[in-house]
């Protein structure tokens, strides 16, 4: 044994006794130490998160919502943070950065160090500032970050602001010790800069890399990575954004605390100390914020299905949304809604003072929907013309008349009920009294009665006088029983005035309905999301289209042809589709204007897009100087199906596709021009022979009837000669 130090051995001995008493001292200090501990454990352990609590805890995280083709259109969030999966996922250089600058003994202490307390009471005691330095760990931090309460809660033995700020200390301190307890010191590096606040709204390295340099995590460079730790003392104070020279001064700083912890070699310092600040805020997705109303539209519905947890659980909201479509038919939109509040202005201008509507009050909005026949998908929304004025969104809660867009569900009516396309009803002028014995004296668009016309010439032309007729035949009940079975919802009055869309409808309904003709009598519920995932990736939600038989298949095919006559034929109200706005392909549809100009529609469809808009003021006493549904409405609908169908896959390979007629369902007989019946052998006015591979409709095609069903009887003038005989038929 080596010889004791001469210092040491200089030193007497204590007795047996003294070494009794310094036992027993040593004893006592131990039992004061744990009465101490447990006696501060006790007056501020009240309210702290239980252990269960520290288990279960989930940073909130963000939903992010995409189009159909992967565009990223908006997130959900209470806060702006994403997640790292692991520790291996965290630069080493901001691993080293981090500890160099806040917690270098982090791996060594439990949840408190011990040392740099003493440190910091010292150093407050000689600046005579009790609170001037703090001695927290990452743990304590991260206790802080994860338990607002640890910060917040004041313990009911505390005397004063600066009791309380040390009450909050010791809070922190008991709390990081229960997380040290349950997680490895890798784990609570990663919640930590999963959880810690960078400025803005930036929470977490992760969304802190996109914020300051556009990059990952997995990108940042050492003096990157510097930079981001030197924040987190005072985000707002060093945000180099707007004070770039504190941030580099903050950030050389941090590159000295990594060199004399090891971490960093001071040459190297040197180097990157001289690196100017190459700041590059994070730039979004050239989508995002692309369809508001859309989206909005989305997250109401997933609020009511999914509340808190969408704002917390990171989903993945993959939508129907076409973006490509949505921004065509936003330009269209927006061009033509200038040019409808141009003349609307200039109408308000020529008004008398005394009755001219305030400018506020006269300002043109509109919406638009466009969808997926077979699907369901909604592929654009339009709600209004700017959302950041008004939230409210036309497309699916305004309820506006539809005028003579809500026609073709009387035709519908009609058609299931044994009338035919060639059937003549008399357009003159008429008195109707409704129900509640309310008399009145309905009028054409155009002030004008033409006499006798066939329903295909009344519904092209948009004759009133021809829908009312039709209401008043069939009953204004069966009418309001097919439209609801074809999807709308609101309340249809009714009354005979149901002929010209005298009730409240939504667009989106509207829309849906009318892909029930090209659907051939299916119905399809608008779908907006096509899937969720949650934060791992598990599918949690994949939409099913929910379809319904709800006409006779003959029955949409026929009525498709007869809105075919629309767009197609002289004298029908869609027919500027064709000569005006050059669009060549398959289409039906049909326009609708209300009184006085108020609501102009116009709803039409391809065969694999149905699309509608409506145009008008939000103050229904105003209108829209003239302007019905094909002059204020039609323009968006065509532009935009032309521009989809010339420069956008699928549809410009598909563009050359016509809608089916099938033989099983449908056929063609010819019709006597003069009688208007099936016309015989002996009628020289007929229509010619249907072309199987005409795209659009001729005036002279062959009419179309469902076959097996009833038939109108034949032409009677033409079955007999001239000289007033009976033709012998040849058999």
């Amino acid at each position: 044994m080596s010889p004791l130090p001469p210092v040491l051995a200089r030193i007497p001995r204590p007795s047996a006794q003294g070494l009794r008493w310094i036992a027993a001292a040593c004893l006592a200090c131990l039992f004061l130490y744990a009465a101490g501990f447990g006696a501060v454990y006790v007056l501020f352990s009240d309210n702290l998160p239980d252990i269960d609590e520290l288990e279960t805890f989930q940073p909130k995280r963000v939903t992010r919502v995409y189009s159909a083709d992967g565009r990223h259109l908006y997130d959900f969030k209470l806060e702006n943070r994403e997640l790292i999966r692991s520790f291996d996922e965290i630069p080493a250089a901001m691993k080293d950065a981090l500890i160099s600058v806040e917690d270098r003994r982090f791996f060594s202490h439990w949840g408190i160090d011990l040392h740099r307390i003493v440190g910091a009471v010292l150093e407050n005691v000689k600046r005579r500032d009790p609170t001037a330095q703090g001695a927290s760990t990452l743990t304590q931090q991260l206790a802080r970050n994860l338990y607002r309460k640890v910060g917040t809660q004041r313990s009911s033995d505390s005397f004063g602001d600066l009791l309380a700020t040390y009450a909050r200390k010791i809070r922190e301190q008991i709390t990081a010790v229960h997380v040290e307890r349950l997680y490895t010191k890798r784990e609570i590096l990663v919640m930590y800069l999963n959880t810690v606040f960078f400025g803005y709204d930036a929470y977490g390295l992760k969304s802190a890399a996109r914020l300051y340099f556009d990059k990952e995590a997995g990108e940042l460079e050492v003096e990157e990575c510097a930079m981001l730790a030197g924040l987190l003392k005072a985000p707002n104070s060093y945000s180099p954004f707007n004070h770039p020279e504190k941030a580099l001064k903050r950030r050389n700083l941090v590159l000295e605390e990594m060199v004399k912890a090891g971490k960093l070699g001071a040459e190297e310092a040197a180097r990157l100390s001289r690196e100017p600040a190459r700041i590059r805020r994070g730039r979004r997705s050239e989508t995002y914020g692309l369809a508001p109303y859309f989206v909005e539209f989305v997250r109401q519905q997933l609020d009511a299905e999914h509340g808190g947890k969408l704002y917390r659980e990171g989903y993945s909201v993959h939508t129907t949304l076409d973006a490509t479509l949505q921004r065509i038919a936003e330009q269209h939109f927006n061009t033509q809604i200038a040019a409808v509040q141009a003349k609307v202005d200039a109408w308000v201008s020529r008004q008398d003072p005394a009755h001219r509507p305030e400018s506020d009050r006269a300002v043109v909005q509109g919406a638009f929907v466009a969808i997926d026949p077979a699907t369901g998908d909604i592929l654009a929304m339009i709600g209004g013309r700017d959302f950041s004025e008004s939230k409210f969104n036309r497309a699916h809660q305004a309820l506006r008349q539809a005028g003579s867009a809500f026609k073709p569900f009387v035709y519908t009516a009609a058609i299931d009920n044994n009338r035919f396309p060639i059937d003549v009803y008399d357009d003159n002028s008429i008195v109707v009294e409704e129900w509640d014995g309310t008399i009145w004296t309905p009028e054409n668009y155009d002030h004008k009665f033409k006499g006798p016309v066939t329903l295909r010439q009344g519904l092209k032309e948009s004759r009133n006088i021809i829908a009312l007729k039709l209401a008043q035949d069939l009953g204004p009940d069966r009418v309001a029983q097919y439209a609801e079975t074809m999807g709308i919802s609101t309340p249809i009055n009714p009354y005979y005035a149901i002929g010209i869309g005298s009730s409240d409808v939504r667009l989106l309904e509207m829309v849906a309905a009318y892909s029930v003709f090209p659907n051939r009598g299916i119905y399809v519920k608008p779908v907006p999301v096509s899937r969720i995932e949650d934060s791992e990736g598990s599918l949690i939600y994949q939409s099913s289209p929910e379809r319904h038989a709800v006409l006779r298949p003959a029955v949409a095919v026929v009525m498709t042809d007869l809105m075919r006559s629309v767009m197609d034929e002289f004298g029908g109200t869609g027919r500027s589709t064709r000569f005006r706005h050059g669009y060549r392909w398959a289409a039906a549809g049909k326009t609708g204007t209300t009184n006085d100009y108020r609501d102009a529609w116009f709803i039409g469809f391809t065969p694999h897009l149905v699309a509608g808009v409506w145009v008008g003021v939000d103050d229904p006493s105003i209108g829209l100087a003239s302007q019905a549904g094909a002059a204020a409405a039609l323009p968006v609908w065509a532009r935009f199906v032309k521009q989809v169908y010339e420069e956008v896959e699928p549809y410009h390979g598909r563009r050359r596709d016509r809608f089916e007629f099938p033989e099983e369902l449908v056929e063609y007989r010819s019709v006597c021009m003069d009688t208007y019946k099936l016309a015989t052998r002996y009628c020289p006015n007929q229509s010619k022979e249907r072309d199987p591979n005409a795209i659009r409709r001729q005036e002279e095609d062959p009419e179309i009837f469902i076959r097996g069903g009833a038939m109108p009887e034949p032409c009677p003038r033409h079955g007999v000669d001239d000289s007033g005989g009976r033709r012998r038929r040849r058999f």
